[in-house]
């Protein structure tokens, strides 16, 4: 049989060829990185997370924690790497996101069914059994062929990167670990703030300076309205934040005792 071509080392298509060649079959996975390197990506690996670090809940009772499960049943090589590699995040399935990557890279790279190309696909191939698994980040001449083929005018690239909080600049008097609702390990900084602290904060944070938009970001900025910058959700009022990742419930400082007596606001960083 001729080797199938999967397109793009995303988490896709890095599922993709693995599946694939654990069938049987011959492999082509082209990655265009490092050849020709994206606005988001900041490494040649496969499979590297540009957003989150976390897959969601990992409980069964929530549909990403069940999705979870269904691949570990179907001997995924993006979970496996996941389970192999996670770090403390609660109640979700996290990873260390370098070694994640890293180690995805070597795994597919040594399969002596998987050929690992590192070119840059034009145009999409005629011949042959041909997997696209390439994102809104790909080359822009196979995305021109893939908006003549689609009709689709553009692809959306959505990506709710967090702010990133100097460890250091925590007051660990008045921080305290804890995970929401107590689940897992208790694995997040909280800073606990009263009425006047938010208030300051919201304030600060609508004029804070904010990250320079990427070139392709400029042209079509949208969000995801499930997974909005917390920036974006306090320029939409006050309370906002308060009934997203700031929502005052589900977190207790042990330090102050019993858990239903003590609810507080908590920032998770």
């Amino acid at each position: 049989m001729n080797n199938i071509t999967v397109i793009g080392g995303g988490i896709a298509g890095t599922e993709t060829a693995w599946q694939i060649a654990q069938a049987g079959i011959p492999v082509d996975l082209y990655e265009m990185r490092p050849v020709v390197k994206s606005p988001a990506h900041h490494s040649e690996e496969l499979a590297e997370l540009v957003c989150s670090n976390s897959f969601g809940a990992d409980a069964t009772d929530r549909a990403a924690g069940l999705l979870h499960e269904e691949l570990r049943r179907l001997n995924s090589i993006i979970i496996h790497t996941a389970d192999s590699h996670r770090v403390p995040a609660g109640g979700a399935l996290a990873v260390d996101r370098g070694i994640f990557s890293q180690n995805l890279t070597q795994t597919l790279a040594n399969h002596p069914l998987i050929t690992l190309r590192r070119e840059e696909i034009k145009a999409i191939p005629v011949e042959g059994i041909v997997v696209l698994a390439t994102g809104p980040l790909t080359s822009p001449p196979l995305a021109q062929e893939l908006q003549n083929l689609t009709g689709m005018d553009y692809l959306n690239f959505f990506d709710a990167a967090s702010p990133i909080v100097v460890g250091e600049s925590i007051n660990k008097d008045i921080a305290f670990l804890a995970s929401r609702y107590d689940k897992g390990e208790a694995a997040y900084f909280n800073c606990p703030m009263n009425k006047e602290q938010y208030w300051h904060f919201w304030q600060e944070l609508r004029q804070a300076q904010q990250a320079e938009l990427k070139d392709f970001e400029r042209e079509n900025a949208k969000f995801f309205e499930a997974c909005l910058p917390i920036e974006e959700l306090a320029q939409r009022g006050e309370e906002t934040m308060r009934y997203g990742p700031l929502k005052p419930i589900g977190l207790f400082d042990a330090r102050l005792g019993d858990f239903k007596e003590n609810k507080v606001n908590g920032l998770m960083v």
